[in-house]
């Protein structure tokens, strides 16, 4: 399957004028928009056949060449335009810069979160035990999520990690050190002898973890999703809509890609994540 017109016609006009993008038109079977020469994002409609490893290899040689590339799913799109174009303003240098010395950190209950998280994060919002804000003149700027503190036996007795989950400034600013000024605050708040977090292959190269002293550990495979072609919500196989699940399992004649394909899902992945750790002098 090509590319959606409609889909890449959508895309490109808001951007066009505004970011200076062109469209590259000798990257078969790939559709991708430079956008001021400094990211590119590879469109990608729902039903495409392309698998998992022609996008890291083409990830890679964009990385090679120092550049961003972006893959842009159909679905992400439909679902999360302001946020999409939100991120492609940051990459572009169009934020308004606040610092972060000058902010107020605050704990951000679960309703603030959420609706942060919703409006400013591609991902939106997910349940985590610690919330912490950035307040800059009564405002909330900045929402940063970590799981709680767990033990990992296998790297000590009284070895015990934490996760950074979820980080979002509000559209048009960015922070200038207001990611670290969450996390040392999280640190001073709860003991660990590492902060682990993930990087999204689709939309970053981890540049930012390795300014705050994060250390590179790795990566994870890519993840399939299954798309309702109706909401265009996104899936895991166990995540599946209850009503879904049980009618696939009352019948014996299908497969799950097959099932879920004649009930309109499609499937879909992503690239995986950077892995990243912070290490503290804990221990």
């Amino acid at each position: 399957m090509g590319i959606n017109p409609l889909f890449q016609e959508d895309f490109f006009l808001p951007i066009q004028d505004k970011y200076h993008a062109v469209e590259n038109r000798h990257t078969h079977p790939f559709y991708i928009v430079a956008i001021k020469g400094t990211v590119y994002v590879n469109l990608i409609p729902l039903g495409s056949p392309l698998l998992p490893q022609q996008l890291l290899s083409l990830q890679v040689a964009y990385q090679q060449k120092g550049i961003l590339l972006v893959h842009l799913w159909e679905d992400v799109w439909i679902n999360k335009r302001e946020q999409v174009l939100g991120r492609i303003h940051s990459f572009c240098g169009q934020n308004r810069s606040l610092h972060g010395r000058k902010a107020k950190v605050v704990e951000v209950d679960v309703a603030q979160a959420k609706s942060f998280l919703e409006s400013h994060h591609l991902q939106g919002y997910i349940k985590t035990k610690y919330s912490l804000g950035l307040m800059f003149d009564g405002e909330l700027a900045a929402v940063a999520c970590f799981a709680a503190s767990r033990p990992m036996k296998s790297k000590g007795e009284h070895y015990k990690s934490a996760e950074l989950v979820r980080f979002a400034t509000k559209a048009g600013i960015t922070i200038v050190g207001g990611l670290g000024k969450l996390v040392k605050h999280f640190l001073q708040l709860v003991s660990v002898n590492d902060l682990m977090t993930y990087a999204d292959r689709d939309w970053s190269l981890g540049k930012g973890y390795d300014k705050l002293g994060f250390h590179f550990s790795g990566t994870t495979e890519p993840t399939v999703f299954y798309v309702d072609t109706i909401t265009m919500n996104r899936y895991q196989s166990h995540r599946l809509p209850k009503k879904i699940l049980t009618a696939f399992n009352e019948q014996n004649i299908l497969n799950l890609d097959d099932f879920l394909t004649q009930n309109g899902f499609l499937k879909v992945f992503n690239t995986g994540n950077l892995k990243y750790h912070l290490y503290t002098n804990v221990g």
